[in-house]
């Protein structure tokens, strides 16, 4: 039984540039999910807090500083209890944020796709275009954004790579989840 599988759809532009058309499957440590990779990027992981772990593969070498083309990965273990908002809540009151900070190109209704709830929104910050992905847990204390990003000018290149990315990933592998005993 795979658990936590999470789908999303990003808006792909027409494949204009060298993005890479060669994936690898990465493991998402320390929860054994998986998702696919294109070869030659990186991947970082932070663990900051318990309650918080953050994925990010990027063309640029995110351990160094920062990147500009990358997707990004965050799972919130106890919103509610280390912030006092549901999980859905917690999402709205981020889109709500967005709102004053970003120029809004898209966003979708909510989707209900089992044990999470998603929406997405479009974005356009400064100089980058971004497509957030979040779900909420409609069970369990839970909250995952994805975050795929790169420049303007670079979106049509790195839309399908986000696509493939994100179309659908394994956030945490409950076979071994369940093989040491939990």
């Amino acid at each position: 039984m795979i658990l936590f599988v999470l789908t999303t759809v990003c808006a792909s532009g027409a494949e204009k540039a060298k993005a890479s058309r060669e994936f690898v499957t990465q493991i998402l440590q320390p929860t054994g999910g998986e998702i696919q990779r294109p070869k030659g990027w990186f991947y970082t992981e932070e663990h900051p807090i318990p309650s918080l772990y953050t994925w990010i593969l990027s063309r640029e070498d995110a351990s160094k500083g920062s990147y500009t083309t990358a997707v990004r990965i965050d799972l919130m273990v106890g919103v509610h209890a280390n912030s006092g908002k549901t999980p859905k809540e917690w999402v709205l009151h981020y889109i709500k944020l967005k709102r004053n900070q970003a120029k809004f190109l898209k966003t979708c209704r909510e989707n209900n796709q089992g044990m999470f709830t998603r929406v997405c929104l479009e974005t356009e910050e400064g100089r980058h275009h971004l497509l957030y992905s979040l779900f909420w847990g409609n069970e369990i204390d839970i909250v995952v954004a994805t975050t795929a990003s790169t420049t303007k000018e670079l979106w049509d290149t790195y839309a399908p790579t986000f696509d493939r990315m994100l179309n659908r990933f394994e956030l945490i592998d409950m076979k071994r989840y369940k093989s040491h005993g939990h």
